[in-house]
């Protein structure tokens, strides 16, 4: 009997790993609430444009297009900014941190990029401006009404 199947056979390893990976979420909890993001996001109320459940994926790096995001992402964009966050519990274990699924921009740093239409809904290319430049791609059930939210003008505050 090998090292490994000793190991994988020990009564201890199926704690070990609940352990292990009760760690990763507690870890990843604290991180983000040092950083003051939500545990349970919520899509502000005064959104132009809202969506749950929608696809998408940063095209930073290899890492980040493989890593993408299918309907587990929230998408809301207000006067002022672009918000896309992976809903919970999907946003815990680092993995909006790992593969770049979270973004909270300014809407003057966003540019529709390629808009096309698809089967299973809209897919909206994304060029994002700012400190960390990229491009992201959202599949989106209502690809126009969030072109439509995107090009508006922000209304006057009251």
């Amino acid at each position: 009997m090998s090292a490994l199947d000793r190991i994988l056979e020990s009564p201890a390893f199926p704690v070990f790993t609940c352990v292990w990976l009760a760690g990763w979420v507690v870890a990843s909890i604290v991180f983000r609430l040092q950083r003051g993001k939500p545990i349970i996001p919520r899509l502000p109320d005064n959104a132009l444009f809202k969506e749950r459940a929608a696809s998408g994926r940063s095209l930073k790096n290899f890492l980040t297009f493989i890593g993408g995001a299918s309907s587990c992402l929230m998408v809301a964009v207000t006067d002022d900014e672009l918000i896309v966050t992976p809903f919970f519990p999907f946003n815990l274990m680092f993995l909006p941190e790992i593969y770049g699924l979270e973004v909270r921009v300014p809407r003057s740093n966003v540019h529709i990029a390629n808009p096309t239409a698809g089967l299973f809904g809209g897919k909206v290319v994304l060029s994002i401006d700012g400190e960390y430049p990229h491009e992201f791609s959202l599949r989106l059930r209502n690809r126009n009404a969030f072109l439509a939210a995107m090009s508006s003008f922000p209304r006057p505050r009251t």
